[in-house]
């Protein structure tokens, strides 16, 4: 689990102070890691062997899909910490946390980047699988 922590707190550069120790006494990094693994994971596997469909196959639908899969996996994320943490401090009695919603927004752009970047390699891995999107995303 701490390495898990260093990747989503890029290595101590993004660490938030009370939201980064609470999301790790709270475990949640686990379940925001595996969100943000297997969401591109299975919107590659779609794209490229499930559907294959031809009027997929354009960089710009590519591109849309991606965007829109790390938003989702963003927010998925940002829900998972509001949650966890919530029941932890609300577990531990701790009343005031020191958590704002730029910590969430930073951490939900931190999953968003690294979600673009896995959907990205799954579609490099995947798409010489597919008959008609195999040149996609070049």
């Amino acid at each position: 689990m701490d390495i898990i922590s260093e990747i989503l707190e890029l290595f101590g550069a993004a660490y938030l102070g009370d939201f980064s120790k609470y999301m790790f006494q709270a475990g949640a990094y686990g379940t925001v890691f595996y969100v943000m693994l297997l969401l591109p994971l299975l919107v590659a596997f779609v794209y490229y062997i499930v559907l294959d469909h031809i009027l997929l196959a354009q960089l710009r639908k590519w591109l849309i899909i991606g965007v829109s899969t790390s938003a989702v996996a963003a927010l998925v994320a940002m829900f998972i910490a509001h949650q966890q943490i919530d029941g932890f401090t609300f577990s531990q009695n701790i009343l005031n946390a020191n958590i704002g919603s730029a910590d969430y927004l930073s951490f939900g752009f931190i999953v968003f980047f690294y979600s673009a970047l896995l959907y990205f390699v799954f579609s490099l891995l995947l798409k010489s699988f597919s008959s008609r999107s195999r040149n996609i995303p070049f």
